[in-house]
C-alpha cells in the first residue's frame, strides 16, 4: 500500500512516488531511502526542485547510467488555465495518445504551472565506490573512453579538463570489488595516478555547477559530443580559452565558461557542431520549442496522382491494382477498412518519403504510414482513398559500438536489431512478442516495451533522435542522437506514440547498452492469483527488478497444460515466470532471492533453471499460449491493458466476471511487473451469438481497466479500435490539448485519419 512520508507519496510495492513540484530531488531521495528506493537523478545543485529538473530534461551526477529524469516521469498534476490538468498515471506502459508526460520533459510541451509529479523509482544500489584518476587530458579522456566498452557498471565518468576523472562504480559489493580492480588494472595501463575513495568525491564538481549556472546565460556554452570527438574539441578550447571544461566523459558533455568573447562562443559551437555536436540542456531549459509551420498546400487541378507517385518509387513499388491493395487492407487486428486506398507506396529513403509526402498534399490525400502490419488495434487500416506508405525497404542498419547507439530505418525488425547489436557485445532491450516481424518504425508509433520494459523500460527510453517527413513533405530531425538532452528532445518524445498521426517517422537513432552477461529464470506456482500478485509487490519492494516478470492465469495454465502435457498443476491459481540477468554474482544472488520472495508468497512450487536446456523449458510454457488457445476457440482478441502493479488481482478477478457475464472465455497472461495484462477473448468467427457478444465483452474489459486506474492500451495503441473510449479515458481537456498538437502537425487532418483521437 502506498505510505505518505509528508509531502511526499510513496508506493514502494509499485516503485512509485508522487512530490510535489517545488520539492528537490534531495528531499525526495531522503524520504526514499528507508525503503531502499531512489530517483536516480542527484544533481550537482542540491537546492534545484523537480519542476526546474524536468524543464531541462536533467540528469545530474549519473546522467551516464540512469539517463535525463524525463524517462522517470510518469504523471503530472498541472495548473492548465483555470482548472488542474492530470496527465500521465500509475502505469509503466500507456499507449494511449500523446505522451504529453514525457514531452514535457525539456519542454516538448508547455501545459502550465507542474504542481506535482509521479516519478517511476529505482532501487538503491547495494555498494558504490569512487576513484580520481589524475593525468594529461587526452590520456583521461582516452581511458574513459576504453572504460565504456569494457562492460562495467559505471554510474559517472565525471571529467575536467585539468586533468581529472571521477569513476563512480555500484552495484553488488562483490561485483564493484572485481570492477574496481580492472579500472586500476587499465589507469596503470595509460600510467595514471589513481586515488581510491577521494574524500572530497562530488565536491569539486558541486563547486564548477555552481559557478556555472552563476553565469550569464550568453557566457555560457553547454554541449554534448560524440565520446570520440571529447579529446579534440577539448584540446581546441583549452587553446582557446582558460575558462574551466569539465563535464560528463561517459555521456560526452561539456561545460565551458566564463567566455565573454561572443565571437568565440560562435566559433567553437561551429566546431562542435562539425564534430557531431548539440546544445545540451542540462543547466537551463532549451528555447521553447518551435513546432512545424507547414506550407500551405497548393492544390493540384491536373495531373494524375498514380503517375505522379510513380515517378518518386518507379512501377516496381506502386502498387495500386485492386488485388495487391486489398492485401495491405487490414493488420493484425480485427478492424475493417472503409474502402481499398488509392495506393500503396514502397519507398527506400527518406528523400523518397518526402516526394511521396508532397504529392499527397498536392492532391489532398490522406496517408497511412505501414510497418509490418503486425498491429492489433487498426492503427495501419487504410482510409479509402488514401495513400498507404509502406515503409519495409528502410531496413538500414548502422551501429556505432563506441557511442553505443544504432542508426536504423524505420523498416529494420526488431529482433534483427537486437541479432545485430549482441553480435557486438551491445543490447537492445524493448522486446515485444511480434518482435520477428515488428519494425522498428511500428515500435516507435506505438511505444513498444515487452517483458523486459520493467527493468529496461520501453521504446521511448531508447529513442535519441527521430528523422520524420511532416504532412507537407518537409524533413525534421528532432532529438540530439547523442544523450536525450538536446533543445528538440520533447518533440522527439512527442512523436513516440503518436500511431502516425503528426509526421511519417523514417529514421531513429537509438539508444544501446551492453550485453547482460548472465541470465536466469525462476518458475513459481501459486494456488491462488492473489497469492502471486502479492509476492510481485514484495518483490519489487524488496529491490530486485527482474528483467521479465510474467503472469499466466489459472485459465491460460489450464490450457497450455492440456496442449504440452507437461506436468503443471491443472488446479493452479497463477504462475509467475521471473527472468534476472547481469553479472553473474547478481543474478546467483536475485534468484535466490526470488524463490526465497515466491515460497515465502505461498507458492506450491519454485524452480530454478540451472542450464540453458532448463531455462528453454521453462520459457517453453509462455511461448505456447497462442496455439494452446487456439485448442479452446478457433479466434482470439488480444487486449493490451495496463493496470497499476498493485490492483492486478483486483482487475483480473473482474475480468473473470465479464467472462461470465458475457459466456466467452477470457483468458488473461502478461507482464506482472508493469501491470502490462493481455486478457485475450476466445471466440469463433463462424459463430453469430460469439460475435454478437464479443466487442460488448471487449469493451467491459477496457472500462474495467480506467474503473482500476489502468489505461486502454500499454503497447498495442489505439488505432480506430478504441477510439471511442478516449474521451473516457483522458477527458474533454486533455483531447482538446491532443487535438490542438495534432492540428499543429497536421492542420488538414490527413496523416492517419480516424485514430487515435475521438470524432
Amino acid at each position: 500500500m502506498p505510505t505518505i512520508s509528508s509531502p511526499f507519496t510513496i508506493n514502494p510495492g509499485a516503485l512509485l512516488a508522487s512530490a510535489p513540484a517545488t520539492a528537490t530531488a534531495t528531499a525526495l531521495n531522503e524520504a526514499l531511502a528507508p525503503y531502499g528506493l531512489c530517483l536516480p537523478i542527484v544533481p550537482l545543485r542540491a537546492e534545484v526542485t523537480l519542476a526546474e529538473l524536468v524543464a531541462c530534461n536533467s540528469g545530474g551526477r549519473y546522467r551516464l547510467h540512469s539517463g535525463p529524469i524525463g524517462r522517470y516521469v510518469r504523471a503530472a498534476t498541472i495548473e492548465h488555465y483555470l482548472e488542474v490538468l492530470h496527465i500521465g498515471g500509475q502505469t509503466l506502459k500507456r499507449a494511449t495518445g500523446y505522451n504529453l508526460h514525457r514531452a514535457l520533459a525539456g519542454h516538448g510541451v508547455q501545459l502550465g504551472t507542474i504542481r506535482e509529479l509521479t516519478f517511476n523509482l529505482r532501487p538503491l544500489p547495494a555498494t558504490t565506490t569512487r576513484c580520481l584518476i589524475q593525468g594529461p587530458a587526452a590520456q583521461v579522456l582516452a581511458l574513459a573512453t576504453e572504460l565504456m566498452v569494457n562492460g562495467l557498471a559505471l554510474h559517472a565518468l565525471a571529467f575536467d579538463a585539468s586533468g581529472l576523472l571521477l569513476v563512480e562504480l555500484a552495484g553488488l559489493p562483490e561485483v564493484i570489488k572485481r570492477q574496481a580492480q580492472a579500472v586500476a588494472t587499465i589507469a596503470a595501463q595509460y600510467h595514471l595516478a589513481v586515488m581510491d575513495d577521494p574524500p572530497t568525491g562530488w565536491q569539486h564538481w558541486e563547486a564548477l555547477a555552481h559557478q556555472h549556472v552563476a553565469l550569464p546565460p550568453d557566457q555560457r556554452l553547454d554541449l554534448t559530443l560524440p565520446r570520440r570527438a571529447l579529446a579534440t574539441f577539448v584540446a581546441t578550447c583549452r587553446a582557446a580559452t582558460a575558462a574551466p571544461i569539465w563535464g560528463d566523459a561517459g555521456v560526452g558533455s561539456l561545460h565551458i565558461g566564463p567566455l565573454s568573447d561572443r565571437a568565440l562562443v560562435a566559433s567553437l559551437k561551429a566546431q562542435a557542431a562539425a564534430l557531431g555536436g548539440q546544445p545540451c540542456c542540462e543547466f537551463g531549459p532549451p528555447p521553447t520549442p518551435v513546432f512545424p509551420a507547414l506550407a500551405q498546400p497548393s492544390r493540384v487541378t491536373a495531373g494524375d496522382a498514380i503517375t505522379e507517385l510513380t515517378t518518386v518509387v518507379g512501377s516496381r513499388y506502386l502498387l495500386h491494382h485492386p488485388d495487391q491493395l486489398a492485401v495491405y487492407g487490414q493488420d493484425a487486428s480485427i478492424a475493417q477498412p472503409d474502402g481499398l486506398p488509392l495506393a500503396v507506396a514502397l519507398p527506400a529513403t527518406t528523400a523518397e518519403v518526402a516526394a511521396l509526402m508532397r504529392i499527397a498534399a498536392a492532391h489532398g490525400l490522406p496517408v497511412v504510414t505501414r510497418g509490418a502490419g503486425s498491429g492489433l488495434a487498426g492503427g495501419a487500416v487504410p482510409t479509402a482513398g488514401s495513400l498507404v506508405i509502406g515503409l519495409n525497404r528502410m531496413e538500414q542498419i548502422t551501429i556505432d559500438r563506441d557511442q553505443q547507439i544504432a542508426h536504423v530505418g524505420a523498416g529494420v525488425v526488431t529482433a534483427d536489431l537486437q541479432r545485430a547489436t549482441e553480435r557486438l557485445g551491445l543490447f537492445y532491450p524493448p522486446d515485444p512478442s511480434s518482435q520477428t516481424a515488428a519494425t522498428i518504425g511500428g515500435n516507435i508509433a506505438c511505444n513498444a516495451g515487452g517483458p523486459r520494459c520493467l527493468k529496461y523500460g520501453v521504446t521511448a527510453d531508447y529513442v535519441l533522435g527521430l528523422t520524420a517527413v511532416l504532412a507537407d513533405g518537409s524533413i525534421v530531425r528532432y532529438g540530439d542522437g547523442l544523450a536525450g538532452q538536446g533543445e528538440s528532445d520533447g518533440l522527439a518524445q512527442l512523436l513516440v506514440g503518436s500511431e502516425g498521426t503528426l509526421a511519417v517517422i523514417t529514421e531513429a537513432t537509438l539508444r544501446l547498452i551492453p550485453l547482460p552477461r548472465a541470465r536466469r529464470t525462476t518458475m513459481a506456482i501459486f494456488a491462488d492469483l492473489h497469492a502471486a500478485c502479492a509476492t510481485v509487490e514484495q518483490i519489487m519492494a524488496a529491490g530486485i527488478i527482474p528483467a521479465s516478470l510474467e503472469l499466466m492465469d489459472d485459465t491460460t495454465i489450464a490450457a497450455v497444460e492440456d496442449y504440452l502435457r507437461i506436468g503443471l498443476p491443472r488446479d493452479a491459481g497463477a504462475m509467475l515466470l521471473m527472468l534476472t540477468d547481469g553479472e553473474p554474482e547478481a543474478v546467483e544472488r536475485e534468484a535466490t532471492v526470488l524463490a526465497e520472495l515466491a515460497r515465502a508468497g505461498g507458492a506450491q512450487r519454485v524452480t530454478v533453471a540451472r542450464t540453458a536446456g532448463d531455462e528453454a523449458n521453462l520459457w517453453q510454457a509462455r511461448r505456447v499460449i497462442a496455439p494452446a488457445l487456439a485448442r479452446i476457440r478457433p479466434n482470439r482478441l488480444g487486449e493490451d491493458i495496463s493496470v497499476p502493479v498493485t490492483r492486478i488481482a483486483e482487475c483480473v478477478s473482474r475480468i473473470k466476471q465479464v467472462s461470465a457475464a458475457y459466456a466467452l472465455p477470457i483468458v488473461v497472461f502478461g507482464h506482472a511487473g508493469d501491470g502490462n495484462l493481455h486478457p485475450n477473448i476466445l471466440f469463433d468467427a463462424r459463430n453469430p451469438t460469439d460475435m454478437a457478444r464479443l466487442w460488448p465483452c471487449a469493451e467491459a474489459i477496457f472500462t474495467v481497466a480506467l474503473e482500476v486506474g489502468g489505461t486502454l492500451s500499454g503497447e498495442h495503441g489505439i488505432g480506430t479500435l478504441k477510439r471511442a473510449f478516449m474521451r473516457q479515458a483522458l477527458g474533454d481537456t486533455q483531447i482538446a490539448i491532443q487535438r490542438a498538437i495534432k492540428a499543429r502537425f497536421d492542420p488538414e487532418g490527413r496523416l492517419n485519419p480516424g485514430k487515435v483521437l475521438p470524432s
